[in-house]
């Protein structure tokens, strides 16, 4: 697998879990929850999403190389 196709895989996966993470925080409002359980939802959500997008970007393609390359921090 190339690296592109990595990335597409990497991506989509990272969305599916903001898409996971915007509908249980909207069950979570629903039935009332907890405050506090409602942040760390939104900070994992909106985390991901930033990963999705330095993903998307390529920022990460280096993450997404074969063990064999050197790898560094993306930064």
């Amino acid at each position: 697998m190339d690296v592109d196709e990595r990335r597409r895989l990497v991506e989509a996966f990272l969305r599916r879990c903001v898409t996971y993470a915007d509908a249980s925080i909207e069950r979570k409002k629903q039935r009332g929850g907890d405050e506090e359980a409602l942040a760390q939802w939104q900070a994992y959500r909106d985390f991901t999403e930033h990963a999705a997008e330095e993903v998307a970007s390529g920022d990460l393609d280096t993450w997404l190389e074969d063990e064999s390359q050197t790898s560094d921090s993306g930064s």
